[in-house]
């Protein structure tokens, strides 16, 4: 079994090589801002509640009031976070010209926060409300402020239909618009760096597998296992925060020594 310094040495190396990386991020990535993940045996906030109760478009509509409590409470996490040294990371690969964009199933918006460009989110975001009949979109501040002076069935100002949150809520497909962008991406990638996913919600979790087929390395920073562990060029098991930014310090040294050379 190869050594964490060794694994380290490996992805640098993969991403030194590459040059049209596609970062797909899961709530792993989060956590170390203190956004609770959802599947980690113990913790994981599907442990405690749930999912089709408080996540589901059916429960949604069938007890607005009830879901809207949990979605505030679960919001205010969300919108206090701040990017994390992971995050930070990914932008600074983006500098360095390596990181074309961020496949992300995260609402939470910290990868924007953080200032990386070019961003899919699969499951839509926290930061904006929707309305379920005309399908307009607002800042998540027009929803909130109707609950809070007591009005649980926040309505849309345009045509007076439902508003929810604009994120995708069991139950409900993806963008195909959304899916058509992160193939294309996929399609393009010579390096799938996945960060903080557990790779076992789909569609998503095809995209491993599909940068392989055409062609792409794979490599996985996770503190779980995943399927895809056996098929990736590069595994690590260990907190995004403690390892991956040490990893992006060695590419910009490289980086840096390699110009100089050009240069003289």
């Amino acid at each position: 079994m190869k050594s964490l310094e060794e694994k380290i040495e490996k992805l640098t190396e993969l991403i030194l090589d590459s040059n049209n990386i596609v970062a797909l991020t899961g709530a792993g990535m989060s956590t170390e801002s203190g956004i609770a993940d959802f599947r980690t045996p113990g913790t994981g906030l599907w442990e405690k509640i749930d999912p089709y109760e408080f996540a589901s478009i059916n429960s949604y509509v069938a007890n607005t009031s009830k879901n809207l409590e949990f979605m505030l409470e679960t919001g205010r996490n969300i919108f206090k976070a701040r990017p994390n040294k992971g995050h930070k990371a990914l932008t600074k690969l983006q500098k360095l010209g390596k990181l074309k964009g961020v496949l992300t199933q995260n609402i939470d918006r910290l990868h924007h926060k953080a200032k990386t460009k070019n961003i899919v989110e699969f499951h839509g975001n926290a930061y904006e409300a929707k309305c379920m009949v005309c399908g307009q979109i607002f800042e998540i501040t027009i929803m909130v402020n109707q609950v809070m002076k007591g009005n649980y069935s926040p309505s849309c100002e345009k045509c007076g239909g439902m508003l929810k949150p604009n994120a995708i809520f069991f139950g409900e497909p993806l963008e195909s618009s959304t899916l058509e962008t992160a193939d294309a991406m996929i399609a393009e990638c010579d390096l799938l760096l996945v960060l903080g996913s557990s790779l076992v919600v789909y569609p998503v979790a095809f995209y491993p597998q599909k940068a392989l087929s055409l062609g792409a390395k794979l490599a996985i920073i996770n503190i779980q296992e995943t399927d895809m562990d056996s098929v990736a060029d590069v595994v690590i098991h260990a907190k995004i925060g403690e390892v991956f930014p040490k990893i992006i310090s060695i590419i910009e040294n490289q980086i840096q020594i390699k110009q100089e050379e050009i240069n003289n």
